[in-house]
């Protein structure tokens, strides 16, 4: 792996109304001298340049790049299951999932085609997607807590030829693909060792024992900027979209963030070391699969799968595993907080945590560090902001400044603007709030058969309009304050106003609905819903909620209630007016 010398940031050059306003702080990283100044683009632009130095990123298939150093360090424990226990090194998971590959082919995948991985975070999540990878395929992943109709609508639009799930969820899966895949699309299913494999499936094993005896992957034609995985996101506006993200879109990120850290924050693995992570956050979410799972495989990591979250599973990991480093979104750092059952013993083999997905409260990291006295010198935290539609990872705050709330600086050959929302300028002035854009080799190259949603949010010149308000200060370390988007977040999972609206009108006594996300402290946000009934209608709170309930994935639920209005505001065009109704909520 290439990895570039960071230094300390010793000057910031702010380039406003033709003047430079220069800042002498320093924040230590290294020895030697990094620069983030504004600097004016083509046609005008004020461009935040990244204090990092620039890279180049290794010309390879995603597959390869992850398991290139495989060789020193293949007895090492690659995966884990945190439930069961069974587990693959280094050499058996790199084994597997090109038997994998080499069964996928031989079953009638053709180099292109897009197969969905319908998984919760098991040993075989990551061979399962490496595999694909390697045969060529352009993997889709896919929420496995998404009901039938949700499953169904992504394999649709995804185009999807296979799918491959685990036991404890194949029935619910199995369904979503009748009438849906091509016909005799195979149906591959994981032995989680909670269900029997369904008689109609594939057993997952069978594409690792066969793939022994088949014939290797053949080389076949690719260029590095192929679409390789198509997750979900609902982007700025509006119902979830594929975004297309290639090699090049990945790796530049895995590489980017690598260099705008410490050396020392995540080691590589030694015949004497290897940092130890529990995968909690999940896989099919982009900040689990290339901000945890790829990554830490590049390096060696032993990973520890959880497929799902339950509080005895969760202490359960870290009591019996000697857990170096944790990535968690803030309901996770909260529990640690404030559970009772954890313990300082739990967490003392720890050196670094990141946190993402949502803004990390100041309050909850002094609470974390002050309920188990830790030295801030030997627990580092870093905090990092970034979206699916750029792979995903854009800034990055190591926290030593203790600035909890900021998402910091531009990572490595990234680039950021910051344009102000009534006049649509680029903003220089520290504290003034605009829409951050951002651009670089890991945004993607838009979104899946949505050209005007394409168009929405990606400039001719490859701007990212992310749809968050943003500001910086004087040091100009970034915060964010908002989302222009209107996107509910519950624990880190997307929720998309649009969708539960689309869904409230469908009851027969709505009228009209709208939903916004309330502030909670263990969720981050709750879904909350405004409700017009139709004339001479009426219904309680409970009648709402329940006709939500099963209809969509539990974090979608309305578990922030039910308010019934006169009115839903709207603007001239007729468009649900959100922030309106979060401003009377406020009140």
């Amino acid at each position: 792996m290439t990895t570039l010398r960071r230094g300390t940031r010793q000057m910031w050059n702010l380039m406003e109304n033709g003047k430079i306003i220069r800042d002498s702080s320093s924040r230590s990283m290294s020895t030697e001298p990094r620069t983030t100044r504004i600097q004016e683009g083509k046609n005008g632009e004020k461009i935040f340049k990244s204090p990092f130095n620039n890279m180049n990123y290794p010309t390879m298939p995603l597959h390869e790049f992850v398991w290139e150093n495989t060789g020193k360090w293949g007895d090492k424990v690659a995966l884990k299951c945190g439930v069961t226990g069974r587990r693959y090194t280094y050499a058996g998971a790199r084994d597997a999932s090109n038997w994998v590959a080499r069964s996928l082919l031989n079953m009638g995948f053709k180099a292109g085609d897009v197969i969905a991985l319908v998984l919760p975070n098991l040993p075989e999540t990551a061979i399962a997607f490496l595999g694909s990878v390697e045969a060529g395929l352009i993997v889709t992943t896919v929420n496995p807590h998404y009901t039938v109709d949700e499953i169904r609508r992504q394999l649709i639009n995804s185009g999807a030829k296979g799918v491959i799930t685990n036991a404890e969820i194949a029935p619910v899966v199995l369904n979503a693909t009748r009438e849906t895949l091509p016909s005799k699309s195979p149906f591959i299913v994981i032995d989680d060792a909670t269900l029997p494999v369904p008689s109609e499936s594939i057993p997952f094993k069978d594409l690792i024992d066969r793939g022994k005896s088949l014939p290797p992957v053949p080389n076949h034609p690719w260029n590095f900027d192929d679409v390789v995985v198509l997750p979900y996101s609902s982007g700025t506006t509006g119902l979830s979209k594929g975004v297309m993200l290639s090699h090049k879109n990945l790796i530049a990120n895995i590489q980017q963030v690598k260099a705008s850290t410490d050396d020392n924050v995540w080691k590589e693995t030694t015949e004497t070391h290897q940092e130890i992570a529990p995968l909690l956050l999940p896989t099919f979410h982009i900040y689990g699969m290339n901000a945890v799972m790829l990554p830490n495989l590049k390096l060696g990591v032993q990973l520890i799968t959880l497929p799902k979250f339950t509080p005895q599973g969760f202490i359960d990991v870290f009591e019996q595993n000697k857990v170096t480093c944790f990535f968690l979104v803030p309901p996770l750092l909260l529990f640690l907080a404030t559970a009772p059952m954890v313990a300082k013993k739990h967490i003392e083999s720890i050196h670094v945590m990141t946190s993402g997905a949502a803004p990390l409260a100041g309050t909850d990291v002094e609470r974390f560090y002050h309920r188990f006295d830790i030295d801030e010198t030997k627990l580092q935290f870093i905090q990092g902001y970034g979206l699916t539609e750029s792979s995903p990872v854009t800034f990055l705050q190591t926290l030593k400044s203790k600035k909890y709330a900021s998402i910091g600086n531009p990572i490595c050959d990234t680039e950021a603007r910051l344009i102000d929302l009534s006049t649509q300028e680029d903003i220089v002035t520290p504290g003034k709030t605009g829409e951050l854009w951002v651009r670089g080799d890991h945004v993607m190259k838009g979104y899946y058969n949505n050209e005007e949603a394409t168009k929405n949010t990606l400039t001719p010149d490859g701007w990212l309009k992310t749809g968050d308000i943003a500001y910086f200060d004087e040091e100009l370390d970034f915060y964010i304050t908002d989302r222009l988007k209107e996107l509910i977040k519950v624990k880190g999972f997307q929720v998309p106003p649009a969708e539960l609206e689309a869904l409230l009108r469908t009851h027969p006594d709505i009228e009209e609905a709208a939903v916004i996300g309330i502030p909670d402290e263990r969720s981050g946000e709750l879904p909350r819903a405004f409700v017009l009934l139709k004339k001479d209608k009426t219904l309680k709170e409970k009648d709402v909620q329940d006709f939500v309930k099963g209809k969509v994935s539990e974090y979608k639920e309305l578990k922030g209630g039910v308010i019934f209005v006169d009115t839903i505001p709207k603007n001239p065009s007729g468009k649900i007016l959100r922030r309106v109704l979060k401003e009377q909520y406020a009140k």
